[in-house]
């Protein structure tokens, strides 16, 4: 199996605005150019405050990350509370259809409901061309899709403003984080994690969110010390 790249990193900050870039450090236990690499002025995709961005860079198009989704879906359970999984189109080609449907369908609310159901349509069931399907036949086939709103995929669709934000912001993210293939991790927008199979992708992730920080855990409340108890009545002795 070819060596992938996986980036991470979270998506969602105030009207898209870029974060803050930050020099990245090496890790603690951990050797550059094995587990991960260094994004030189690398920031995040979409900032959380409180949160460790993991982000994959991924194609619909691409057979590897339709084998990867499931292991990626499975991985996430074991992210620590602070780091949060997000997902960022391939903008390899700015005109790419497949990531402008799914920032329609994110502004939709509908990923929940579509982002599985294409990879199948492209590479399992054969219902859509990896290349060359269009924005109606995709517009269509998404519209078809049990748990999308049509009134609420429709405005999404019409706001180009947010769309072309989304993809402007996908691409800057692509080229700065040195993406060159997909799937594609990067973890805080600073490390490019590595490896030589999607397994070992993964525990290298893991590996990087260890070293960066523990996960914050929320203090336990403590209960009220209990009030004495008040001494029995005694009837007065006659």
């Amino acid at each position: 199996m070819r060596a992938i790249l996986l980036s991470l990193s979270l998506l969602i900050g105030t009207a898209f605005a870029p974060a803050q870039a930050q020099q990245a450090a090496p890790l603690p236990g951990l050797t550059e150019g094995v587990e991960y690499k260094l994004i030189e002025g690398g920031k995040p995709y979409r900032a959380t405050p409180g949160k460790i961005e993991v982000a994959e860079v991924f194609g619909y198009w691409c057979p590897h990350c339709a084998h990867f989704a499931p292991l990626l879906e499975q991985w996430q359970a074991s992210m620590p509370a602070n780091a949060k999984l997000v997902l960022v189109p391939a903008m390899f080609d700015p005109n790419d259809a497949y990531a402008r449907l799914f920032f329609v369908a994110e502004g939709a609310n509908a990923l929940d409901a579509t982002h599985d159901r294409i990879f199948r349509a492209i590479h399992e069931t054969g219902e859509l061309s990896a290349r060359t399907a269009t924005i109606p036949q995709l517009t269509a086939y998404y519209l078809r899709l049990p748990g999308v709103n049509a009134k609420a995929f429709a405005a999404a669709q019409k706001d180009e403003p947010t769309l072309q934000a989304k993809a402007a912001n996908a691409r800057e993210f692509q080229m700065r984080s040195q993406i060159s293939g997909t799937p594609s991790l990067v973890i805080d927008g600073k490390y490019l994690v590595l490896g030589n199979s999607y397994e070992g992708l993964l525990a290298n992730a893991s590996r990087v969110l260890k070293a960066i920080g523990p996960a914050s855990k929320k203090p336990v409340a403590k209960k009220p010390a209990a009030k004495p108890a008040k001494p029995a009545a005694t009837k007065p002795r006659t």
